[in-house]
């Protein structure tokens, strides 16, 4: 077909249709791509355990995403209600340090929660027995000189700045302590007995950690008098210290063995009773936590 000027019309139609459709296509090609980020994962809570077999019965209950080893101890991510990270510590003021910075550096925690078992000071507090305390004392750490021991202050980093803090008495965060005092008390009458005894709960008051094993009644009177310290364990004060550092939130809840220095003895099998018992009442207590914590209550 020619045109009033005797050229084809057709192919120009196709040449111009194909650089129109070149024009489009190198204009879509410079159009940048914008990617929408997934949205963040919430914010777990961490719960810290001192020993394997009290972590056990708590994640029975937990959704588990993923399950890895750090310095060969067990971290579990997972869901129970909410996001949760579970980790073992293992004994010891240091092992309890490095594992809660490494769960605050590597997940970014809302709060943590430290809990196992715990010889007892106050002697108001019979075996089973769940104590919160509001404040946390390294008991070992000071100066030995010519009149003997005498407790110091520690210095406390300060989130957000430079600056430190000069502690004896660290205490935790009241608010979390408090919701999880009163997660206890609402499950309390679900507890597993003690030597026939339904375990009470107590919110308050100061717990004591050292890196020794108290079975003494001389150290155990000096905790009480000097302390007015509740409970006595090995790793409390430094989860307690590195959190605050921080700016986590943090709370303790122990669960009481025996007096500490009572001269009792336990025999393996009794010993293995105690702590199912005591794994399960505090699992009761964390799940009733996640639960009031997700519904606002």
């Amino acid at each position: 077909m020619r045109g009033k000027f005797g050229y084809t019309i057709i192919p120009a139609i196709v040449v111009l249709t194909t650089a129109l459709l070149a024009l489009s296509c190198s204009r879509k090609e410079e159009t940048p791509v914008v990617e929408t980020a997934p949205p963040p994962l919430p914010r777990p809570w961490a719960i810290i355990h001192t020993y394997a077999p009290e972590a056990a019965e708590l994640l029975k209950s937990v959704s588990v995403v993923s399950d890895t080893i750090w310095a060969g101890r067990p971290v579990v991510v997972g869901w129970l209600v909410q996001p949760v990270v579970s980790a073992v510590c293992g004994a010891g003021m240091a092992n309890a340090a490095a594992t809660a910075q490494h769960i605050i550096d590597e997940y970014n925690p809302r709060g943590i929660i430290l809990t196992g078992v715990s010889a007892t000071v106050n002697k108001a507090h019979l075996p089973g027995d769940v104590v919160i305390p509001d404040q946390w004392i390294t008991h070992d750490f000071g100066y030995w000189g010519p009149e003997g021991f005498k407790l110091d202050s520690i210095p406390v980093g300060r989130a957000g700045s430079s600056g430190f803090d000069p502690m004896i008495d660290i205490p935790v965060d009241t608010q979390l302590a408090t919701r999880l005092g009163e997660a206890a008390n609402r499950v309390s009458y679900r507890f597993r007995t003690v030597e026939g005894r339904l375990p009470e709960v107590f919110v308050g008051g100061a717990g004591a950690s050292g890196n020794m094993f108290i079975d003494s009644k001389l150290k155990r009177d000096w905790l009480w008098r000097e302390l007015q310290a509740e409970i006595v364990d090995l790793e409390s004060a430094a989860v307690v210290q590195t959190a605050r550092a921080a700016g986590i939130p943090v709370a303790v809840m122990r669960s009481c063995s025996s007096l500490a220095g009572g001269g009792t003895t336990q025999n393996p099998q009794q010993v293995k009773y105690f702590f199912e018992v005591t794994a399960v009442n505090s699992a009761l207590v964390l799940k009733e936590f996640l639960e009031s914590r997700a519904d606002g209550t």
